[in-house]
This record gives C-alpha cells, sequence and structure tokens, in this order.
C-alpha cells in the first residue's frame, strides 16, 4: 500500500504553525516535517510547491504567520487542544483566502504588525507598563 498523501492542512501546521500530525507543537524545517511524515524532504518541497505553500510564495501574502505560530504554541502549551485544533483549521482557511491576494511585488515577510505606519511608537513592553 502506498503512503498517504501530506495534505496541504497538514504541510502548513506543520511548517508554518509547528504541529504535528497530532496537532501536538513541535518545530519542523522542511528536513523535519519530510522525515515526521516519511516521505523525502524533495517529494515534500515539490508538494509545498505545488500547494503554494513554500517560503518563498508564503512571504508575498499579506498574512501574519508569526503570530499564526505564536498563538498555536501558545495554546499548546496551555493545554488547550481543543482550542489548537480550531485555531488550525481557521487559520488555513484565513490563509487560504489571504493567498488569493499574493502579490509578488510586495513582501510581507518582515512586517512589523505592532508599526504599521510610519510614525507609530514601538510597543510597549512589561518594563514600560509601570510608568
Amino acid at each position: 500500500m502506498a503512503p498517504m498523501r501530506i495534505t496541504p492542512f497538514q504541510v502548513f501546521c506543520g511548517y508554518y504553525l509547528g504541529l504535528d500530525k497530532d496537532l501536538r507543537y513541535r518545530f519542523f524545517n522542511q528536513g523535519q516535517l519530510a522525515a515526521h511524515y516519511g516521505m523525502d524532504p524533495a517529494e515534500l518541497r515539490h508538494l509545498m510547491e505545488e500547494y503554494h505553500l513554500t517560503p518563498e510564495i508564503t512571504r508575498h501574502v499579506d498574512y501574519n504567520m508569526a503570530k499564526a505560530h505564536a498563538t498555536a504554541q501558545e495554546l499548546y502549551d496551555s493545554g488547550q487542544k481543543e482550542e489548537v485544533a480550531t485555531f488550525a483549521r481557521s487559520t488555513f482557511e484565513e490563509f487560504r483566502q489571504a493567498l488569493v491576494r499574493y502579490d509578488p511585488t510586495k513582501d510581507f515577510e518582515n512586517v512589523d504588525y505592532d508599526r504599521l505606519f510610519p510614525g507609530d511608537p514601538p510597543p510597549r513592553t512589561d518594563d514600560d507598563a509601570g510608568d
């Protein structure tokens, strides 16, 4: 029997949210994610291209992937397993909708979402809270 083909949702969860096939949090690079699913890294890379989920594509999509990853980790770390699953599904759908607005002329990878407009003050840190 041939191994099951990894789905776009599984690629997204593993590579971008840091969630394994059981939606447990752990860091994956492409090689680690391929090994997790028992496949060759080149095969995973091919599927990421087919699914439009390579870093080279996602950097041109206006979506705060860093925040999504941090939220997934926070939900998992706080023991909210059902919320992790719900968050992963809704985040994947939100990203798929944002992917429609892919714009190769814009690079969203290094966007500081706390300072979107010129002149925005830096975000407050906990050290600033008592001021």
